[in-house]
């Protein structure tokens, strides 16, 4: 596993905070005399403000919407206040507090202090004047009273927030236009959509330049996922290969989605040619000469795969573009599909895996198998991956989303384990060395432990077409999505008629030959 690779850890969780420091002595009168003392201010100055403060913290909490939905009233206030005029709405807003200050400094109610009441006698009045400045007034406590209980909460403890209107408003527009067939983005391809933001979840080539794997336990989920990516690639007119693996759906979604992009496809050499098993070399070089020519055309290509012999070929055919490509320093902008990569060989995989990066040639492996995924998940630098049913695969993959450092006993329920009675006598959190206790972690904290961000039970309970996508490489991302399967377009001309674009960059070198009985 390269060091690109290897799962990252978060930076030390926020602890809760608070304005009064807990070591205070009698700090519960303090934060007692302070409360007393915010409300009285608010009940002669500012009336309006503390009803709407309230009312704006409740529906805060109660909904878990993020603050910046306190921008609304703020704004409407300010709308209001700018129409009304700025000195009419101040006036009205000071009018009841000056009428109760004044009353109660020796006015009507001098010798009458068995009535400190009498100043809102006229509330039903001034109280409506003071709704514009007291919108923005009060919002801008409520956010006062969300940050503050935000400070208040440790950060594993805050619970997320839920989408507002403007999520699920954007959520809506980014599915339609994903199936509408708005597939390819500016730097890479859209797989769906993030249910808490709404945002298109973007694959990038950069992503896949260090390999990727799809993985799960429907091989329909693996196979729309990768199936998405290779229609985007098409899309941007990218050298395309797939492995035809014997499976007669996926090379007829390929065939459509070369036809419905206009594409060229080539069949394997070793179909087209009718050449027989017992013709290797005949086979290796016509295999060699057709990845070149889809390579330099950008077209695409169906690679025989259905043996393992054949496989090992396509693998030691491409293996051999990327140590050209590399070598005269051309990047292939290229994309290969492996749908089921349970069926070939894990040694030619692996090693297709490892001589890829830097040559342009990204490689995209799908399988549903626990025992392929395991082992091919520390050679891809990304990750995609949906529902998974085994307990082990889960934890392997769980690694993959880095981590972060929580307390031992949440750590402990999320992982289904019952916490050790002494911390010491824990075992090491992913991350530590020996026997060193897991407080060692955190500094300042002895009961924080390296815990997976997305658990293993979680990606266990994921739901149909959810998925999480873990990126290694260039740069660490995690997302979790909702996948939003693309239509196709509507075919172009036939790609007999149409003309192969060809790279603008030096020809390539001829390929070399595969050793005999590869």
């Amino acid at each position: 596993m390269t060091a690109g690779m290897v799962p990252w850890t978060g930076s030390a969780p926020r602890r809760a905070r608070h304005l009064i420091p807990t070591g205070l002595p009698r700090r519960g009168e303090v934060i007692a005399v302070c409360a007393v003392a915010i409300l009285l201010a608010h009940l002669l100055l500012a009336q309006l403000t503390l009803v709407l403060a309230i009312a704006f913290a409740v529906t805060g909490k109660a909904s878990r919407w993020r603050r910046w939905w306190l921008l609304a009233p703020m704004v409407g206030g300010l709308a209001w206040t700018l129409a009304t005029g700025l000195d009419n709405a101040v006036a009205g807003f000071a009018a009841g507090p000056s009428s109760i200050l004044w009353q109660l400094s020796g006015g009507h109610l001098a010798g009458e202090t068995g009535h400190p009441l009498t100043g809102f006698t006229n509330a039903q009045h001034w109280l409506p004047r003071q709704f514009p400045v007291a919108l923005i007034t009060g919002a801008a406590e409520a956010a006062l009273i969300g940050w503050l209980d935000w400070l208040h909460t440790d950060e594993w403890a805050v619970p997320p927030p839920r989408p507002g209107l403007i999520a699920a408003a954007r959520r809506a527009l980014a599915v339609r236009a994903i199936r509408a067939g708005a597939v390819v983005t500016r730097d890479g391809c859209a797989l769906g959509v993030t249910p808490s933001t709404g945002a298109t979840v973007e694959l990038r080539w950069a992503d896949l330049a260090h390999g990727a794997l799809v993985t799960g336990a429907a091989a329909q989920d693996v196979t729309v996922g990768g199936l998405q990516i290779v229609h985007a690639a098409l899309r941007r007119r990218k050298p395309v290969f797939v492995f035809d693996l014997g499976d007669m759906s996926v090379a007829h979604a390929v065939s459509v989605a070369c036809e419905a992009t206009g594409t060229p496809l080539l069949p394997g050499a070793s179909r087209r040619q009718g050449r027989a098993a017992s013709e290797p070399l005949a086979s290796a070089a016509h295999l060699a000469a057709d990845i070149e020519h889809v390579a330099r055309e950008r077209t695409a290509m169906l690679l025989p795969a259905d043996s393992a012999e054949l496989a090992d070929g396509a693998c030691a055919g491409l293996t051999s573009l990327a140590a050209d490509l590399r070598r005269i320093g051309v990047d292939g902008d290229a994309l290969v599909w492996v749908p089921r990569g349970e069926r070939v060989p894990p040694q030619a995989l692996a090693a297709l895996l490892r001589a890829t990066p830097e040559s342009g040639v990204a490689v995209l492996v799908g399988t549903t198998s626990a025992e392929t995924a395991t082992e091919l998940s520390g050679l891809a630098g990304t990750v995609l991956i949906y529902r998974v049913t085994g307990r082990d695969l889960a934890a392997t993959l769980a690694a993959r989303t880095g981590t972060r450092l929580l307390p031992l006993p949440l750590a402990a329920a999320r992982a289904g384990q019952r916490p050790a009675a002494d911390p010491w006598q824990a075992s090491p959190a992913p991350g530590s060395h020996g026997s060193a206790p897991p407080g060692d972690l955190s500094p300042g904290g002895r009961d924080l432990v390296a815990s997976p961000v997305i658990p293993a039970s979680a990606l266990v309970a994921l739901g149909p077409a959810e998925f999480v996508l873990a990126v290694g490489m260039p740069r660490q991302r995690l997302i979790t999505g909702l996948m939003v399967p693309a239509r196709l377009p509507a075919a172009r001309l036939p790609a007999a008629r149409l003309p192969a674009a060809r790279l603008p960059a030096a020809r390539l070198p001829a390929a070399r030959l595969p050793e005999a009985g590869r």
